[in-house]
């Protein structure tokens, strides 16, 4: 299945049957660091609409962490991951994980003082 497709599904409110699909592709490792950040926070925000926010969350960090195992530069990757982080911590707040909410925070600290 194609990530139009994907998408087609996300826009008819098919977000179950999306997740399906994405977390298959998530983990397919002939993609590209950009295809698989694409593809987590596609699945975070479809875990957003099932108002299940921790794992949420946790596809934004998983974004984040695909960010961060690319060679690039430090500054630049905090860059990428701080926006993606803001949204796991986000969510983490909504679902009143305390623990993942600091996490969050932790890392969106990090990262706001990487990229400067």
């Amino acid at each position: 299945m194609s990530m139009q497709e994907v998408v087609v599904m996300i826009h008819n409110g098919e977000y179950g049957r999306a997740i399906s699909m994405l977390e298959g592709e998530a983990s397919d490792e002939g993609r590209s660091p950009a295809e698989r950040v694409e593809i987590c926070t596609w699945l975070a925000e479809c875990h957003q609409r099932l108002d299940d926010q921790k794992t949420s969350g946790d596809w934004y960090l998983e974004a984040v962490r695909t960010i961060l195992s690319q060679q690039a530069v430090k500054s630049v990757k905090a860059r990428q991951a701080l926006p993606l982080c803001e949204k796991a911590l986000e969510a983490y707040k909504q679902s009143g994980d305390a623990a993942d909410v600091l996490v969050a925070a932790r890392l969106r600290q990090y990262f706001l003082a990487l990229s400067k």
